[in-house]
């Protein structure tokens, strides 16, 4: 079916209390994997693209795969880009085809990243299409990971925030980290709350890898409608080539790539299912 916008998908999970997953790729394989998992498990689908991994491919031509991807899905597929940080990059994007924008706005004097992403919204609004902005900062692990609590979302201002930039869908710091383990992020609740009851627009995590199962379902409860989920998948996808290793000298490169797509799809099933999407794109 044709690339669609995440507003309606995010509408739809608001209202049958369920998580959109926005799954990080950045080539085919992991493409493929995530986009198959959501056609056997009948999943509405986010494929993000992170400006951070553009290094690893040639975007366009990444773009262009995961255009006829989408196309051909029979689920409904968003095409996002992820941490964007200036708005030439949000303009590239639409011109390869996406449909959903998240500006970073990161280091910049709050202000100025009000200002800023005033600018994306007012352009990609002009489009048919929404955007997404952080409301403090997401850390990442061996960068800022040490600064998290000083960089939390402050509740307080929220809905001035969502006022003055016009987004769609916030991007809320309450604790989780970028590239934590599995079930080691602390997440503040209270926080989150405060932030979804506050504003009018959808809320979204980050950093989804480090919350637990239990931590997902009170998300859930909460409000939360999208989540970004990557370091799982890369963990998983990790240790299914070590496995291979292991039990083989030197395996042949294809064998490599498909255990670590079949890593990748093994996760990417387990998380469409806690966050209770299978099922919803019929």
């Amino acid at each position: 079916m044709p690339r669609v916008s995440v507003l309606p998908l995010l509408a739809r999970a608001r209202e049958r209390k369920y998580i959109v997953p926005s799954f990080n790729v950045f080539n085919l394989d992991t493409a493929l994997a995530v986009t198959s998992v959501a056609e056997r498990e009948r999943s509405p689908l986010i494929i993000a693209v992170a400006e951070s991994h553009f290094e690893y491919t040639d975007f366009e031509v990444l773009a262009g795969v995961l255009r006829d991807l989408a196309d051909r899905a029979t689920v409904p597929v968003v095409l996002h880009l992820d941490h964007a940080e200036t708005l030439d990059i949000v303009a590239r994007a639409f011109r390869a085809g996406f449909t959903s924008f998240q500006f970073d706005g990161y280091g910049l004097p709050f202000e100025e990243r009000v200002r800023q992403t005033r600018s994306v919204v007012d352009l990609v609004h002009s489009l048919g299409y929404g955007v997404e902005a952080e409301l403090g900062h997401i850390t990442k692990v061996g960068q800022d990971a040490d600064q998290r609590d000083n960089m939390l979302a402050d509740p307080s201002r929220a809905a001035s925030f969502v006022s003055d930039t016009g987004v769609d869908v916030v991007a809320a710091a309450v604790g989780t980290v970028h590239g934590l383990a599995p079930g080691t992020a602390t997440v503040d609740f209270d926080r989150l709350g405060a932030i979804v009851s506050s504003i009018p627009v959808y809320v979204s995590l980050h950093g989804g890898s480090g919350m637990t199962d239990a931590d997902v379902r009170v998300a859930i409860a909460g409000g939360v409608v999208k989540m970004s989920y990557f370091t799982g998948l890369s963990e998983a996808a990790a240790a299914r080539v070590r496995g291979l290793f292991g039990a083989q000298e030197l395996p042949r490169l294809t064998s490599i790539f498909a255990e670590a797509r079949a890593g990748f799809e093994a996760k990417a099933t387990e998380r469409i299912r806690v966050f209770g999407s299978a099922g919803q794109a019929d």
